[in-house]
């Protein structure tokens, strides 16, 4: 009984879904007296940009253009480096409905005037399915593919053989007909 039931946990394993995919991020530009660190970076939606104000007597204003969408413009104001508070920093999350994937530019102001540029490349948040299609209960196919449904039948196939040919034999291994073993 127990390689049976080891052999349909493999079986489940091999038939389950696996799907590839990672957390949020947080990216943090750290802004001094005469640079910004770094000043180009490479981030994903879904990331979390954070603007570090470590100056002691300045304020700095970053402001971020959408250029497919106006009302999702973004500025901070990050207060001279304050050590009890999290006012000297700017954050920024890059909601995928609202920041797609291109680069932008980030202006930073000092005192009110431009005094650097990041830039950035947003790319996509892929999550990857390493299985293939399948039809939903309420019988949408995720991709209107016919030969989807065709391939998930040749593996509901498959773990069927598996299963019974597992069967069969412990059955011969024992001598027994199936059903007549004790546990």
């Amino acid at each position: 009984m127990k390689k049976t039931s080891l052999v349909v946990f493999v079986i489940v394993l091999f038939i389950n879904p696996v799907v590839d995919a990672h957390g949020a991020n947080t990216f943090q530009f750290i802004m001094r007296n005469g640079s910004i660190q770094p000043d180009d970076a490479q981030v994903t939606q879904n990331d979390s940009l954070i603007f570090n104000n470590v100056v002691m007597d300045l304020n700095r204003t970053v402001e971020l253009e959408n250029p497919k969408n106006s009302t999702h413009n973004w500025s901070c104001t990050a207060k001279p480096y304050n050590s009890t508070g999290i006012d000297d920093e700017c954050q920024l999350w890059l909601d995928p409905l609202n920041w797609s994937a291109g680069n932008y530019q980030a202006l930073v102001y000092s005192n009110g005037s431009l005094w650097h540029t990041v830039n950035f490349t947003i790319i996509l948040d892929i999550h990857n399915e390493t299985t293939p299609n399948f039809v939903l209960p309420s019988g949408n196919s995720r991709n209107e593919d016919s030969q989807s449904s065709d391939t998930n039948l040749q593996f509901l196939w498959i773990g069927l053989a598996l299963f019974c040919l597992a069967a069969i034999s412990r059955t011969v291994k024992k001598g027994r007909p199936i059903g007549d073993e004790e546990e």
